[in-house]
């Protein structure tokens, strides 16, 4: 069980692609997470402050992850759990829209 209450253990979240990208002066690498079928159901954007934004498959913002407070927050900024928990939060969108 994941500190979100979701059994994450039954899926294969590894990721499957990476890209980069300059955003200004920036790098921000965006990482996509895949179900076992293939199908995209989200990504996570990382910048170059180490700072990882969560998107559905729809690009959607559903939380973010600051390791400066080592704290994930949902779309509302509620805090979630300590940890970087944003793949359990991908998870959990995914399945609500099934």
């Amino acid at each position: 069980m994941g500190a979100l209450g979701h059994d994450v253990s039954q899926y294969d979240d590894t990721v499957r692609s990476h890209s980069a990208r300059h955003v200004g002066s920036a790098l921000t690498t965006r990482e996509y997470l895949q179900d076992d079928r293939l199908n995209i159901i989200g990504s996570i954007e990382t910048d170059a402050g180490g700072k990882r934004i969560a998107r559905d498959a729809r690009f959607n913002r559903i939380g973010e992850y600051d390791p400066k407070s080592d704290k994930t927050r949902d779309s509302q900024f509620r805090i979630v759990g300590s940890g970087d928990q944003l793949s359990a939060l991908i998870w959990r969108r995914r399945d609500q829209h099934e």
